[in-house]
């Protein structure tokens, strides 16, 4: 790791960016709140949304978060994450700034930001040591700069305070935080911990017989927009923002909770679900949509739980409906459907192909939950770019297979057999997320990326037996050495791959 000083720059490896912030918890320091700024190339925001905090939502992009923080080994950490390749092309920077409230930054002792990529160690830090009477503070900032990524040390102090700091950057008084939490107090977040948005109340499929676990299901599987919602046990209905607790209909197993905006205003619209944990406090962020018509099913209490506390926030008129597990549909050969989905897979470890039809910037993602609850990522769907990935699917035989994408777009999944893996023996060549097979004896691949790449990340890791990743191989271009067996790739951009014997 790389100590450097104000002023002074350094590369970031591929992302996503962890950036922790931290200080001495002592008693009677101020209280400490870490902001994430998004900057255009004229040095402003564009509106509300680019200021991510804590007791604000993820950055509608989901390209930064606000992970939560607490106290660890005499310290107040929070921490941050910037997701590289989620960035908006109209954003230059995101800036790491600090608010104080009960005091000013010369009281506080062993202010740090250390900056890491993807799951490796810190890359930089920075200490501050020239604090003064400010109680707004910019650490330092993420950049872009010749289609790479850099960290600058900044340590801009404003002794007018946080409304000095919004006038720089055109940020709106009401976008910072109103209520500063103290590090002890903070729950962090996990994105990905709780499965993600599921199937869309109004589906229907052309049904073949129920799934056994362990045993493949055959046929084609259509989804469309017909189906009225499955069979309620309870339902919760709201307007704005509302906590409450939602009743597992059948404790011992998972059930579905079914949501849909009946009511939004325009032309801005936003819905959260939020779990919380038993003090309370914001454990998991489960749904995050800004379309008018959000709808879709989440599958609530993983492990059996009696019940599950919730946070609702909508800006406009909302509906919860609690419904057995049954109510998720099976996944066959195919499944076609709009916006966020989650469906069920019974069957051996196989490739799964998606595409997605809808605007260019429309992004998404796959993933596989298995029984206990742990989510593998499966790939990222570009618009009208395919993704063939693996299908993980543990000792229980089955596995529920989420779909995260904008309802404006459309969304298709193909369930192919592992013999369509390409072989990798050779030279080979692709674009975004694959699965691929090393065969023949470990050997030595150079790994590329095309010319004019946006980004120089490129994950290959090893597989286990049920398709699930087991060793991270490279992060980025160069030569490594590859052992035969399932290799996932994992990417972006377009790629070559050359076995050197």
């Amino acid at each position: 790791m790389t100590i450097i000083i104000k002023g002074a720059n350094t590369p970031l490896p591929g992302g996503p960016f962890r950036i922790t912030v931290a200080h001495e918890a002592r008693p009677d320091t101020p209280l400490v709140a870490a902001t994430a700024v998004l900057l255009d190339a004229a040095a402003r925001v564009r509106g509300e949304a680019d200021v991510v905090h804590g007791d604000r939502t993820p950055h509608p992009s989901g390209a930064v978060w606000h992970l939560g923080g607490a106290a660890e080994g005499g310290h107040l950490v929070q921490r941050l994450e910037v997701d590289e390749e989620a960035v908006e092309a109209a954003v230059q920077r995101v800036l790491i700034a600090v608010l104080a409230t009960g005091g000013t930054f010369d009281a506080v002792t062993g202010l740090s930001v250390e900056v890491a990529g993807g799951e490796g160690p810190p890359v930089a830090r920075y200490e501050v040591t020239d604090a003064g009477g400010d109680t707004a503070l910019v650490l330092g900032e993420c950049y872009r700069r010749n289609g790479a990524w850099r960290f600058r040390a900044v340590g801009q102090g404003y002794s007018a305070g946080p409304a000095a700091l919004a006038a720089d950057f055109g940020i709106p008084a009401e976008a910072l935080p109103t209520a500063l939490l103290p590090g002890s107090a903070m729950a962090e977040v996990h994105k990905e911990a709780v499965p993600p948005p599921g199937v869309i109340p109004g589906l229907t499929m052309n049904k073949t017989p129920a799934a056994t676990p362990g045993v493949p299901v055959s046929g084609a599987r259509v989804m469309s927009l017909a189906k009225a919602p499955g069979p309620a046990t309870e339902v919760h209905e709201g307007h704005g923002k509302l906590e409450l607790t939602v009743v597992n209909p059948e404790p011992g197993r998972p059930a579905v909770v079914e949501f849909e905006r009946t009511r939004a205003p325009r032309p801005h619209s936003w819905f959260y679900i939020w779990r919380l944990d038993e003090q309370g406090e914001v454990d998991e962020l489960s749904i995050f949509s800004s379309t008018r018509d959000a709808r879709g099913q989440l599958l609530a209490f993983a492990k059996g739980e009696p019940e599950v506390r919730m946070r609702v926030e909508g800006s406009g008129d909302w509906q919860l409906r609690v419904c057995p597990i049954d109510t998720v549909e099976t996944l066959g050969k195919l499944a076609e459907g709009r916006g966020q989905a989650v469906l069920r897979y019974a069957g051996p470890p196989a490739l799964i192909r998606a595409t997605c039809d809808g605007s260019e910037d429309i992004s998404s993602y796959v993933h596989t939950i298995q029984p206990d609850g742990t989510s593998h990522r499966v790939g990222q769907i570009g618009t009208r770019l395919p993704m063939t990935g693996p299908l993980a699917v543990g000792p229980e035989g089955w596995c529920h297979v989420v779909v995260k994408l904008d309802h404006a777009a459309s969304w298709k999944l193909d369930v192919l057999p592992l013999d369509d893996v390409r072989e990798l023996g050779g030279k080979l060549s692709g674009h975004g997320w694959e699965l691929l097979e090393m065969t023949g004896s470990a050997a030595k691949v150079h790994v590329r990326l095309a010319r004019g790449a946006e980004s120089d990340t490129i994950v290959l890791a090893t597989m286990d037996a049920y398709l699930r990743p087991e060793r991270q191989l490279c992060r980025k271009p160069g030569t490594y050495l590859v052992p035969p067996g399932l290799i996932g790739v994992r990417t972006s951009e377009k790629w070559s791959l050359k076995v050197r014997r």
